[in-house]
This record gives C-alpha cells, structure tokens and sequence, in this order.
C-alpha cells in the first residue's frame, strides 16, 4: 500500500522519520508507522530509502550490487520518486542463477520488488518473456501482502507506450498503487526511452533535455547510428493530457539532473549550439545530421528548411564571436583524391550559403577531408550514406564553463520547443501564402530567436528576430485597419517588481523600433507582464528560456 506525499502530509507532519541508506535492514527508529502499526509507502519514503540523489544515480550498478534487497535488478535508477524505476534484468551477472542476458527479470528480482512494495514491473521486450510467471504475491516491508504484476511491453508500440505511461500515472495520483519498474535487458536503451517520454510527461522536460538524459542514461553506449532513431521518437512523443499532474506533485516525484555532467557523455547536435552553448567546447565538431548527399553529390535540395541549417544560423546570430569550419566529408568509396575533391565541393556548398546570408568570412572557413574519421561502418550501405556528411568545428566562441550542462546565469532569450504556430514567423510565412490579410485562428504570437544580454532591455541592431519584425511592418502598413500590442515577458527568477519593469521596457523597445519604422503611434501600444502567464515550467532552464520572451498580439478594429 503507497500513498502519495499529497496524501500523506498530515501523517508525515506528526510522524517524522528518519531513513538510513543503503541498508536493507530497517529498524523502529528508520521507518514511519501510521496508526495501524504499517510503514507509511510514500514517495519520500522511497527517495530516503534508496538514496536517490538525482536521476543518474544508481541504487543497483551495473552488476546488480548496491542494495541487496533489489538484487536481481541492474543499473536501477529512479524515473519519478517512489513512482517509477527504470533499470535492466541481473542474469548475466547473478551470483546464483546465470544465464543469457536476453532474459526477463529473474524470480529473486520479482521477489525483491513485491517485497519492496512495487505494484507492477514491465519487460520492454520480448524474448523469453513466456518463461516469466506473470505475478507474485508477498510479504511486503509495510507489513503487509503485496501483489507484483508482470507485464511485457512493446517500447516501439504506441499504444504500449501510452499503457506505460496510465501506469505510471495511476502510481502517482494512485494510494493503493506502488511504485513501477520499466527494465530491458541492460537498463541502457529501452528503458532510457520510457523514462525519456515520462519525464517529458510528467516532468515537462523538452524535447532537448529528455534527448540529453537518453543519451546520459546510456553509460557510454550510444555511438551507433540506429541509435538516432531512438532520439527522434523521443522528440516526437507528445504528452497525453488527459495524464496531468500538479504543479505540486512534481516538485514532489521529479528528480534533478546531475549537477556535473560529462559533455562527452551527450550526443551533440546542432541544435545545441543554440540552447545550451555553455556545453559544447572549443574545438568540438557537430554533425549535421539532417544534411544528407547523395552518392557523388555536391549539394542538395531545400536548403534554406533544412533544419540543421537552420540552427546553424540561429546560432551564428546568438553568438557574435562564434567563429567555425565547415568540414565535407565522404564515405570510402571511389578514389581518395577524387572523395577529398568532392568533400571540399560539399564543405563550400555550405559554406557558399553561409557568406550569401550576410556572415562574415572572417567567422566562416571550410575544408574538405575526404574519407578520414568515419562516424559509421562503411561496410553497410544503411552506414555508408552517414558518412557523406558536413561537421561544424567550433573555432572560436564566448567562453561558458563546459563542465556544468547548463550555466544558470546568463539570460539568453532563445526560444524553443514550443509549437511552429506559436512563432510569428509562422504568421508571417501563412500570410506571404495567402498574398492577403487573414483572420489568423490565434492571435498572440512569439518573437522568434529575440536575443537581450543580461538584465538588458537593448534591442539588438540585426538578426532573424529584426528581419521577422520589419516583415510584419510591411504587413501593417498594407493593412491599416489591423492594431497590435507588445507584451513582453520574463521567467520568475528575481524580484517580481523588477521583472515587471524589465519586461515592459523590453515591449517598449519593440514599440520604438516599429514606429521609428513608420508605424502610426495610434495603432501599436506595450506592455510589461513579468512572469505572469508562463508558457514553460520555471523549474527548469529550458523552461526559463522559454517564458523569457515578446508576443506580438494583434487587434482588428
């Protein structure tokens, strides 16, 4: 029996209790009894009884030792306190009863989570789950009879994904219900996806941050290229509404990421460069994924929407120093000297594309490699065509410390993760479509990558968002009947008073760089809201970033 910190704050309130770690032993003077003499199962319970510092940390290593009351589990690590563990099957390693690692939990692993207090534990694949018994019945640490089920579930299954997901969901808002464990073989990959998806359900963590903890929860083993795959569903995952919680009740289940983070340890992309800089060093160089060549090709199609492309330009705009190389590459196929010819055409293609948007060469270089440090096998094709790539070399840039993933001081205005149509580049493009003024189905609309430095309410002289801004002055002035107002926003760090003063000084420097541009002062008006109606948890960086931000509201008289 588990209840939830929200339930049990009363009982917690007058019986505090103090938890050794580490130990499988209790004691009276460990343990929280209610009334009836049974250990209170609350998420708080299980955070002190595992130790659970942050979502890296493992109650069982790699080898299944560490608490000897899990033994049976590997690389157990929490998802939610007291709700959710994700983690591998102890059978390549078990002292006692070895066998195949491709195997569902043993019997001393299901044993040990009934006795736990654990409601459910689910096999992420599917082999050998028919010599698995489905459920066990125990006696359990509350001092009560607990029921283990046991379930295989298919991670690639949507529908399976979605069943995962009600479970853990019934766990947290749940009493009656304990914790779940979520395992695969290794406790790497599968369950690194499951637990990517609910914290990105029930933590509100971006599609970055739970891309950066799948890669993190890997212990190292993430270099293959099927493996992109597994990032690009955790992206596409989207939160079920109808499995919400609380404010409250994530502040209470969602555990930190870890203070420190190796670097080396994430898989870099593009992208990267924009939201968290600080995390990627001097000399590092970042895979276009999304830029692809055809065999023996130079250039290829839609370059202006390709997406790393993109983010190669927001980036270059949201660090003035950052100077790169472009660097082509090929696969081996072919002559050496002809693949070091060609990789050089790409690397210009590229660079060419740079200098004609208005970068400076003197923050552009390129170079071409030919076959050399290939990030594939060449030997499959399905491998091949990954390394006919581009790479960025960072050469230069503003210096961050890269030890920490995220630095937490500077106020870098870059918006991501929330939907294309809530940009006002989307409105712009919608109406360069429609060649007229339509009644758009929304009406608020996001600035798209506005950049102030710290605590400054400067408007910067050039960029993306400067462009976006003189699109939608020719739009207002072929439409006069159409009014707008500027509202600007922080995150809810500092004093409220000042946030609000900040907020509305950034709105008002819009409002003058738009009638400095010719706009009637009688149709555009400002106004500064502080922190009031985020789009984004303040929990988290990524969210602040986000919250941090100037909508464009239009008017129709």
């Amino acid at each position: 029996m588990k209840l939830t910190l929200k339930t049990a704050l009363l009982i917690i309130l007058f019986l505090p209790f103090f938890l050794h770690a580490q130990s499988d032993t209790l004691t009276d003077s460990t343990i929280n009894y209610d009334a009836q003499n049974t250990i209170i199962l609350t998420p708080d319970f299980y955070k002190k009884r595992y130790v659970e510092s942050d979502l890296m940390y493992k109650i069982t290593d790699n080898k299944g030792n560490g608490f000897d009351s899990l033994y049976g589990t590997r690389n157990m690590r929490p998802i939610l306190h007291g709700v959710a563990y994700r983690g591998g099957a102890n059978n390549y390693y078990h002292l006692t009863d070895k066998r195949n690692n491709h195997n569902p939990l043993p019997n001393d692993g299901m044993d040990n989570l009934c006795a736990e207090g654990f409601s459910a534990g689910v096999y992420l694949y599917q082999q050998n789950f028919e010599t698995a018994p489905l459920a066990d019945t125990c006696n359990c640490i509350d001092k009560d009879t607990n029921t283990f089920q046991y379930y295989q579930k298919d991670y690639f299954d949507d529908k399976h994904v979605r069943d995962m997901v009600e479970m853990v969901y019934q766990s947290a808002t749940n009493d009656s219900v304990g914790p779940v464990y979520l395992h695969c073989w290794n406790g790497w990959h599968a369950s690194g996806f499951i637990s990517a998806v609910i914290l990105k359900q029930f933590c509100g963590y971006s599609n970055f941050d739970a891309v950066n903890y799948w890669d993190l929860g890997t212990d190292g083993a993430n270099t293959s290229p099927r493996y992109q795959t597994q990032r690009e569903r955790i992206k596409a995952f989207q939160p079920y509404p109808e499995f919400t919680v609380s404010d409250s009740l994530k502040n209470c289940l969602c555990p930190p990421m870890p203070d420190n983070i190796d670097s080396t340890a994430l898989h870099i992309e593009i992208e990267h460069l924009i939201v968290v800089p600080e995390a990627i060093p001097v000399g590092y160089q970042v895979v276009l994924y999304n830029v692809k060549f055809g065999p023996g090709k130079t250039s290829f199609s839609n370059i202006a929407t390709n997406k790393d492309m993109k983010n190669l330009l927001m980036a270059l705009d949201a660090d003035p120093n950052l100077k790169i190389e472009i660097g082509g590459y090929t696969d081996n196929s072919g002559n050496a000297a002809n693949n070091v010819a060609l990789s050089t055409q790409r690397a210009k293609f590229v660079y060419d594309y740079l200098i004609k948007n208005g970068y400076s060469t003197e923050r552009i270089t390129y170079k071409g490699y030919g076959p050399i440090n290939p990030i594939y096998s060449n030997r499959y094709k399905s491998t091949r065509e990954g390394n006919r790539r581009i790479e960025v070399k960072i050469l230069s840039k503003t210096q961050h410390s890269s030890s920490k993933l995220v630095d937490e001081k500077p106020v870098i205005e870059v918006i991501k993760e929330t939907p294309e149509t809530a940009y006002l580049s989307y409105f712009l493009k919608q109406q360069k479509a429609t060649e007229s003024m339509g009644q758009p189905k929304q009406s608020n609309f996001i600035i798209d990558s506005l950049q102030f430095a710290s605590g400054s309410a400067l408007l910067p002289e050039s960029g993306i968002a400067i462009d976006y801004i003189n699109e939608l002055l020719l739009i207002l002035k072929k439409n006069p009947v159409l009014k707008i107002k500027i509202n600007g926003y922080t995150d809810a760090s500092g004093i409220a008073e000042k946030n609000v003063l900040l907020s509305n000084e950034r709105a008002k420097a819009v409002y003058d760089y738009m009638i400095a541009g010719g706009l009637n002062a009688n149709r555009i008006h400002y106004a500064g809201h502080g922190s009031a109606d985020p789009i984004a948890p303040n929990a988290y960086k990524w969210g602040r970033d986000i919250n941090r931000r100037i909508e464009v509201e239009l008017v129709n008289d």
